[in-house]
């Protein structure tokens, strides 16, 4: 039972981690200027799944919506 109850709160710590990673990175690609934007899309239009800058991997779905949350018009392109 006890056993259960940790593995169960350390999976929930995980998720709730990796919730706020991805939470902190789309909020870096809506705020970043945009021409450093604008090059990290263009590289995620060679690679398609994820784009590596400054050490932090970006995915797909972060890099689409923060591109509709900038509302530049990549998102056309996709």
């Amino acid at each position: 039972m006890l056993g259960e109850w940790i593995k169960q709160q350390i999976e929930e710590q995980e998720r709730r981690e990796r919730r706020e990673r991805l939470d902190r990175q789309y909020k870096h690609l809506v705020t970043m200027p945009a021409n450093t934007f604008a090059a990290i899309y263009a590289e995620f239009q060679e690679e398609f799944f994820c784009v590596k800058f400054n050490d932090e991997w970006y995915g797909d779905w972060q890099i689409y919506y923060a591109s509709l949350a900038r509302d530049e018009g990549y998102e056309q392109l996709i």
